[in-house]
């Protein structure tokens, strides 16, 4: 019996053409083009779907697959292998973040998935560490007591790769709005372009208060310290 990968018709879906205009701007680094359908519909389409064997088409394509495959209510160990062989696709910050909000574990996983998307960040891919960074801003895996764990990883990153420069920003800020403390001593250790990346969102935050952000800016008026990752006083 051969079966035949689902191709997902996107044709009764409206405005298309406006929404895959403005959608392909925004993911200028994707090779494959927007269907023009927004992230709710695709997320409805994933739960009607059995398999995650689809044909790729367009990134939403991509994105219906991933959310299919992080989504499943299954054990981590059965999703990990699925998880490796969608890795190739990702071709955008638009799949890496999507499909990263789906994931679904078990509770008694947590070990597994943290060490797993920890691990990712140490890949040669630009896509797949930023993939393992997202997955890991959850506040579950920030407030562990290995939490200075990821962000010790992500400060010896030193990456050109825009999107993963985003990535450990938008980690940082997120980090910061709920860990100023812990947070604020590796400020000081990214890469410029990274940490101006990351007080940006700080200060565009309205979920960090005024004095934090006085805080942050009083950090980094200081003397760095960049060039010993070690060195967190």
């Amino acid at each position: 019996m051969i079966i035949m990968s689902i191709r997902i018709d996107y044709s009764s879906f409206p405005d298309r053409e406006r929404k895959s205009a403005f959608t392909n701007k925004l993911i200028p680094e994707s090779p494959l083009k927007s269907a023009g359908v927004s992230v709710p519909h695709l997320r409805e389409i994933a739960r009607t779907i059995s398999s995650d064997d689809i044909e790729i088409v367009y990134i939403e394509d991509v994105v219906i697959k991933g959310i299919c495959i992080f989504s499943r209510k299954e054990s981590f160990d059965e999703k990990k292998e699925k998880i490796e062989s969608f890795l190739p696709l990702l071709c955008s910050w638009m799949v890496t973040d999507i499909v990263s909000s789906s994931l679904y574990y078990r509770k008694s996983d947590e070990e597994k998935v943290y060490s797993y998307f920890l691990s990712l960040i140490d890949r040669e891919e630009e896509m797949t560490r930023r993939l393992g960074i997202i997955a890991l801003m959850k506040r579950q895996f920030m407030e562990r007591e290995k939490g200075d764990e990821i962000l010790s990883k992500l400060v010896r990153i030193h990456t050109d790769h825009y999107l993963l420069q985003m990535a450990i920003a938008w980690y940082f800020a997120t980090s910061y709005t709920y860990f100023p403390e812990k947070t604020l001593p590796y400020f000081r250790k990214l890469d410029i372009p990274i940490q101006k990346k990351a007080r940006s969102k700080c200060r565009d935050s309205r979920r960090i208060s005024k004095e934090g952000k006085e805080k942050l800016d009083e950090l980094l008026t200081l003397p760095s310290c960049q060039n010993d990752p070690d060195n967190l006083s």
